[in-house]
């Protein structure tokens, strides 16, 4: 954010500036805290993604280059944080995506006997868990990490008002500190698809898989990058949903899909049905996602709510 600052054209002239007077501005006690060429990369980066312009380039190891972006006072005050995220997320990639979203995401266990168990994900938003629906309704007692059975309790949960759509919100009313950002993916967008699938022996492994919005359904065509992949009918709900080329396995579900800009856009949701009238969509190998604009509609309205025996809940064990 101080490169962004620096460089921004409403804060000062343009000409004056270049990566070796950002460096000596903010030297300490006279020592260099800020390398030049690393100065020099981010800035590559950032221009690279058509957020910076080039004023001036070719210097010896970039120290008299020069760029420029232009954001208004109150536009950088008023969405600092979600600037913050952008940028960092644009210039480090997936790796800073992944440790700031690892926190938020939580795994959901139920106990199927008392051998064996079931695994789900949730994601932590707007002062509630987003999750599947499945792992709501279908489990006869749950457990979710970080919440006493006692908190979810006295939890609300919603679902949406099209029963075909696998997502849920449990509303616990709590003030998060750290805040999530969402947005609407875009086709060919890479993606990140965080959670928590039943591994043997494991019952806390947060799993993260690189992949691609590969399709929308209201786009009949299904590209990837390079290739057309796949030709799909809207076939599920009759909501907009999207393909992503990422394995997804049951315990992902209710798992957050983060694009490359560090903002959710989709929810892991459960596989297709298989039947012979459909075909079996799954030897394609995408994923199937849920558009965050549901969760967010769901939120909204908190219309359709489910009621859960207090025994439900109970308290999670590591």
């Amino acid at each position: 954010m101080e490169i962004i600052e620096y460089f921004n054209i409403n804060s000062g002239t343009i000409k004056d500036k270049s990566i070796q007077n950002f460096c000596d501005l903010h030297k300490q006690n006279g020592e260099i805290v800020y390398q030049p060429e690393v100065i020099s990369k981010i800035c590559q980066q950032l221009h690279k993604k058509n957020i910076m312009s080039v004023v001036s380039s070719g210097s010896a190891l970039g120290l008299k280059d020069n760029y420029a972006i232009v954001i208004n006072k109150h536009d950088r005050e008023k969405n600092y944080s979600q600037k913050r995220n952008y940028f960092n997320s644009i210039v480090y990639g997936f790796e800073y995506i992944y440790n700031f979203y690892k926190e938020m995401v939580v795994p959901l266990v139920w106990k199927k006997n008392e051998k064996d168990y079931s695994a789900g994900t949730g994601f932590k938003l707007f002062g509630g868990i987003v999750t599947a629906k499945h792992c709501i309704t279908c489990p006869k007692n749950l457990s979710i990490k970080g919440y006493s059975a006692n908190e979810l309790r006295n939890s609300k949960i919603y679902v949406s008002d099209n029963d075909d759509l696998d997502i849920a919100f449990i509303d616990v009313g709590r003030e998060e500190a750290k805040g999530v950002f969402v947005d609407n993916g875009k086709v060919l967008q890479d993606v990140l698809v965080m959670g928590y699938p039943k591994i043997p022996t494991f019952t806390n492994f947060l799993t993260a898989e690189k992949a691609t919005i590969s399709s929308k359904a209201e786009a009949r065509l299904t590209p990837t990058k390079g290739a057309i992949a796949a030709f799909g009918e809207n076939y599920l709900s009759k909501a907009e949903l999207m393909l992503i080329t990422a394995k997804i396995r049951g315990g992902n579900s209710g798992g957050p899909i983060i694009n490359e800009e560090g903002s959710i856009v989709g929810v892991a949701c459960q596989k297709p049905d298989y039947s012979s009238n459909n075909g079996d969509y799954d030897d394609l190998g995408y994923g199937i996602a849920i558009p965050i604009k549901y969760v967010s509609d769901i939120i909204e309205k908190k219309s359709n709510q489910v009621e859960q025996d207090p025994s439900f809940f109970y308290d999670y064990i590591d």
